[in-house]
This record gives C-alpha cells, sequence and structure tokens, in this order.
C-alpha cells in the first residue's frame, strides 16, 4: 500500500485534518487573500479567486505523482469550513525527510488550532508515511510560527538566508531551520506524559 495515497481523517475538539479538495478554493482564496495571513509566506496574497483553485490544481493535487500527500485542510466541523493547511513537500533525495509547511485563517489565531495540528502531523510523518527526519522554516520576524514550532519539539539549526519573490518583487531575508528526528519526537512525547 502507498501510504501517502490513504491518509488518514484526523479530529480533535472542534476541527479535523482531511485530504484537500478542489472545492476547498474558495475557502482558501479567504484567508489566502488577507496580507496579514500571508506575510510571512514565500506566496500570496492571492489576487483573484482563481488564484487559489490553481494553487489546489497546480500544487496541492500532483504532489502524489512524487510519492507525497496532497497535504491536510484544516476544517472547522461545525461550519464545514477549511481555515488552513497542513501539508508535506520538499523532500530529501533519500525521501527519508521532508519539510512541513502551514497556514492558519487570522480569526483562528491563537486557538492552539495549529500546535495541535503540527503535533497530529508529526504523527503522521513518523508513523503512517515512515520518515524519519522532518524540517521546518519560518522567517525570523515571525514570532507567532516559532512558538508553535518550539511547543511541537523541534531543535532549532540555522539561521539562513531567503529570497522571497511575490508578485514580482524580489525581496531578501532571513529563516530559522528547525528539525526533529523520529526518537527524538518519541522522546519529547514520553516526557510530555511524564509531567
Amino acid at each position: 500500500m502507498k501510504a501517502h495515497l490513504h491518509m488518514p481523517e484526523i479530529r480533535f475538539g472542534a476541527y479535523r485534518l482531511r485530504t484537500i479538495k478542489t472545492s476547498d478554493w474558495m475557502d482558501m482564496y479567504e484567508y489566502g487573500s488577507d496580507p496579514v495571513v500571508t506575510e510571512h509566506l514565500n506566496w500570496g496574497p492571492f489576487e483573484r479567486p482563481e488564484d487559489a483553485k490553481r494553487a489546489i490544481k497546480g500544487i496541492f493535487l500532483p504532489r502524489p505523482k512524487n510519492g507525497l500527500p496532497v497535504g491536510y485542510a484544516i476544517e472547522d466541523t461545525f461550519n464545514r469550513k477549511m481555515i488552513g493547511t497542513i501539508d508535506i513537500h520538499s523532500p530529501s533525495r533519500d525521501k527519508r525527510s521532508v519539510e512541513i509547511g502551514f497556514v492558519l485563517h487570522r480569526a483562528y489565531w491563537n486557538k492552539g488550532i495549529m500546535t495541535e495540528a503540527l503535533t497530529r502531523m508529526l504523527e503522521v510523518a513518523f508513523g503512517h508515511l515512515g520518515y524519519r527526519t522532518v524540517r521546518i522554516r519560518h522567517l525570523v520576524n515571525n514570532e507567532a510560527s516559532a512558538r508553535v514550532i518550539k511547543k511541537a519539539g523541534f531543535n532549532y539549526v540555522s539561521t539562513e538566508p531567503f529570497v522571497i519573490e511575490k508578485q514580482g518583487v524580489r525581496t531578501t531575508g532571513q529563516v530559522r531551520v528547525y528539525t526533529l528526528d523520529k526518537e527524538e519526537y518519541h522522546g519529547h512525547k514520553q516526557s510530555e506524559r511524564n509531567i
């Protein structure tokens, strides 16, 4: 069985992680057109709803051809609304490590949703998909993402230069890089249980 083609659906509280669908495009446009949400990302803000549809069809849906899952929509189950994404991308050459990226609608910030989603995504990456290492990055001034990443147990590795080209404007900055190995993740979870 190809695990990336059979991703588990995950529920936590009033939210669930389920595979992104083409029909999510209007919800994705809603948060993806917000310049505050996309300020620290290497894409956006979307200018037209069609931009979100193109992102789903051109970026997410083709991933299984490269051995990757499509990606998870984070859904508010109360109103069945997609409020963000969390996904695996950029596998290493030996396919033993991947990177995780995430984004969340601004109305849902500071509720612990992304911390929980990232923790669940790590369970999937290490358990269901069998990766050995997960990488994650954030722009140096994105302190909200830094807090989520640290709570999930990631270890800081380095700060590196980064170039972003958005809407024809090229800017340079720095990103902080973190990693978490499977054994470290299980150790982090065990220490949480012992507290």
